[in-house]
């Protein structure tokens, strides 16, 4: 299908036309600043108030002038705007014409619109999001190569997609983008060399148009197409001169079998190889069109041939053949080795994945090398495949195990971790209670406790890593919630940074745990802090966005819907692009050692992500740093009244005051402050390990504890299993779940047991005591 050619005249016209807008612009006024000038010497003392007159008829002008500059200036780039989409706007390519530096789509027409799903004011790589893995990274690499050279080409494996891009570098401001499709017919009649295809079997699964008429409906084996029998991979013999007739050659394809599928090129076609023709010959000129790249490496790792393809993939210049190591990285010994293992037949064949070492951005090759014959043993053939974005693919794969080995660790650390922290803070509470402010232990318990409050914080920013805290939910009103705050924020700053609040107009509430959106604020106020060692201001601003058609960014798609956007940004030193996506990973950080953990971006993350928000980052070195959060809008909660509460559940002691608990806990330090905590408010207590101990001391009927206090996971049966079995015989007794683990959270709420609440590790006395009263009170007033 003939498709409409976008002129080279045309591009530099409008290339030309959008770059001289500005120089338009100051020649408009320029003429209207000289006709003031000219004026301005004909006033003499008798003409001074006609020279007024003409001065602010000059200023008109320049007001004119600056009004028609910016007229000009629209209707030219409306021109070439639609001059482009009468040669191109039903090309079956998709063609987009983007701002050089930002790569905001300025136009595009009707293919990328449907192709693409792109539209004018949107970045090039969205664009690219559906069809390359990486579309920031691809297209930052084609744009680099395009300023660079003028042009840049890539086309993908045309056994698979079969996608061309060009791009070209119009103006010093605008880049011309061209993305050819596949024909609906087959991709591999529009190659330029003749070849069959073989399935594993070897039967004939394809040839070209140029081979059908040859072999007139005949379907050979591969084992018929050779005279002489298979050859080695790359080396050119005789074929079959029944089918082919007396002067016709060819080679086996080296690495087709791989995909399970055999492949002969013909390289000379019928009648056309001399008798005389040495098959061991230089590579015929067809090799230089194959879509793959191939070469022939000497035993000292010197290139002796590239194709075309093998060039562009090892983005040689010129005519020199370099070193194979001088180009390639990344095998963990030195490249040579390899090559003379196969040279010498140690290893007939081999793959491996490289590294180019000059290339702007992060490529890798797929090369592999094998020995076409024992009679060329001093030349190997290598087969060169670009693997980027498979690398790219399996980085993400092996950052998603790594990040969720890490969330399943932290889990199991903060577990074991609150249950020390539980046992060490309530026996330090246990000692302040025997201690008071003058006493010269006082100030070493407190200390204690302090440093148990921060271990307590530590664990907590694991637990939202790993997004397995236990969030409670509610409604935010995001100008209160930001005005409550922003007075702790802003003593973390210091006097040297300006800290502004910008709240916008008509901003929905969200969802979110009230501290643990707190706790997000102050890790990003104090990592924009950090990266203010001069001062500056941090601003915070609120806003609401309607995404009609939803967003794609940074390999995410926010579905559409109304959002509230909450924007921390700075006029810092700026993130380096090298790391910005490293930024959220556990345990990453630039600062000095003993300056950070590495924990707070990570797990503002987890927070976030596990509030059902969307977190991104845009940074530039020297220029500063804005983090934006956007979270589904919500409906404003209508204020309820305060109930009236029973004066008996608010009264101070309990009409019971000597209650009996059943304490369930496997954790010895934990079972014995917890019991002595509730011995000192009066319960009697009767202490358990684990829930078939429970069930033994139960089975005596004359027990009736009145509340049980349990931990949820334990050796054997668990805190729900056991309460479910003994909840027949007591079935209003109430329940207190638990747990250094915000999962059993979940776990106890899926058991359906009523009257039944959860106090998560680490807990004061104070907390604990209050939550087995709140309960047993709870009972009192149901009866």
């Amino acid at each position: 299908m003939l498709r409409p050619q976008f002129p080279a005249s045309s591009i530099s016209d409008m290339a030309a036309r959008l770059s001289s807008i500005p120089a338009t612009m100051a020649v408009v006024l320029g003429l209207s600043g000289l006709g003031l000038v000219v004026w301005s010497f004909r006033i003499d003392a008798t003409t001074f108030a006609l020279g007024t007159a003409t001065a602010g008829f000059a200023t008109l002008l320049l007001a004119l002038g600056a009004r028609s500059a910016h007229w000009l200036t629209q209707w030219l780039a409306n021109r070439d705007r639609g001059r482009l989409e009468q040669i191109l706007g039903d090309s079956a390519d998709a063609c987009l014409l983007t701002a050089g530096t930002s790569g905001e789509i300025l136009w595009c027409n009707a293919t990328a619109r449907t192709r693409l799903g792109s539209e004018n004011g949107q970045k090039i790589e969205v664009a690219l999001s559906d069809l390359h893995g990486e579309p920031e990274t691809f297209a930052r690499r084609l744009h680099y190569i395009a300023r660079r050279d003028g042009q840049a080409e890539h086309a993908l494996d045309i056994a698979g997609h079969g996608r061309q891009y060009r791009v070209s570098q119009l103006s010093q401001d605008h880049q011309f983008w061209r993305i050819t499709f596949p024909d609906p017919t087959d991709l591999r009649d529009s190659l330029t060399f003749r070849m069959l295809q073989f399935q594993a079997d070897g039967t004939l699964s394809y040839a070209s148009p140029g081979l059908r008429s040859a072999l007139a409906g005949r379907s050979p084996q591969l084992k018929q197409v050779f005279r002489a029998g298979m050859p080695p991979a790359g080396q050119p013999v005789a074929l079959t001169p029944e089918y082919f007739g007396p002067h016709c050659t060819g080679f086996l394809l080296p690495g087709a079998a791989e995909d399970n599928e055999i492949t002969v090129v013909v390289s000379t076609p019928p009648s056309q190889m001399p008798d005389q023709q040495d098959p061991r010959s230089p590579p015929p000129e067809s090799l230089q069109d194959l879509p793959i790249g191939l070469a022939h490496i000497d035993t000292d790792g010197r290139l002796g041939f590239c194709n075309a393809e093998a060039r562009r993939l090892l983005q040689l210049r010129g005519s020199a053949l370099p070193e194979l190591s001088d180009l390639l990285e990344g095998l963990g010994r030195p490249i040579i080795e390899w090559i003379n293992d196969i040279g010498a037949g140690r290893v007939p064949r081999a793959t491996e994945v490289l590294r180019l070492t000059h290339a702007p951005v992060e490529t890798y090759l797929k090369v592999t090398l094998c020995q076409p014959s024992a009679e060329d043993a001093g030349k190997l053939v290598a087969v060169i495949s670009d693997v980027t974005e498979f690398k790219s693919l399996e980085a993400k794969f092996t950052q998603s195990q790594k990040m969720q080995a890490i969330g399943q660790l932290a889990g199991g650390v903060a577990h074991d971790f609150n249950n020390l922290l539980t046992a060490i803070a309530g026996h330090c509470d246990l000692l302040l209670l025997r201690h008071d402010r003058h006493d010269p232990d006082y100030p070493d318990l407190m200390q204690i406790q302090q440093n148990t409050n921060r271990a307590a914080s530590l664990v907590r920013q694991l637990l939202a890593l790993s997004r397995k805290q236990s969030l409670q939910f509610v409604t935010l009103d995001l100008q209160e919630t930001m005005t409550d705050v922003i007075h702790l924020l802003n003593r973390l700053v210091g006097e040297k940074i300006t800290l502004t609040l910008r709240p916008g107009e008509g901003v929905p509430p969200i969802r979110s745990d009230k501290r643990q959106f707190e706790q997000v604020l102050m890790n990003l106020v104090v990592n924009a802090r950090d990266a203010l060692p001069m001062g500056g201001e941090i601003r915070i601003e609120t806003l609401a966005r309607n995404l009609p058609h939803g967003l794609v960014r940074d390999q995410v798609t926010l579905p559409p819907g109304d959002y509230s956007v909450i924007k921390v940004s700075d006029d810092g030193t700026g993130i380096p692009q090298s790391v910005i996506l490293k930024v959220f990973d556990p345990f990453f950080t630039t600062k000095r050692q003993g300056e950070g953990t590495g924990l707070g971006l990570s797990t503002v993350y987890g927070i976030v992500k596990q509030s059902g928000g969307y977190i991104f980052v845009d940074s530039e070195e020297g220029v500063g740093t804005t983090f934006s959060m956007y979270f589904s809008a919500q409906e404003p909660e209508k204020r309820k009244p305060s109930p009236r509460q029973d004066p008996v559940v608010q009264s101070g002691p309990l009409s019971r005051p000597r209650a009996l608990v059943l304490l369930v806990e496997d954790e010895a330090p934990v079972r014995s402050f917890a019991a002595r905590a509730l011995e000192l408010q009066g319960h009697r207590v009767i202490a358990a390990e684990s829930g078939e101990a429970a069930l033994e001391i139960l089975a005596d009927r004359q027990i009736r504890p009145d509340c049980f206090v349990s931990d949820v996971i334990m050796p054997g049966l668990d805190g729900p299993g056991w309460i479910m079995q003994v909840r027949d015989q007591f079935p209003v007794t109430p329940v207190l779940f638990i747990s250094g683990y915000a999962e059993d959270n979940r776990l106890a709420a899926q058991a359906r047991i009523t009257n039944a609440a959860f106090l998560g590790k680490p807990f004061s006395l104070a907390e604990f005591t209050a939550a087995v009263d709140a309960q047993l009170r709870r009972t009192e007033a149901a009866a």
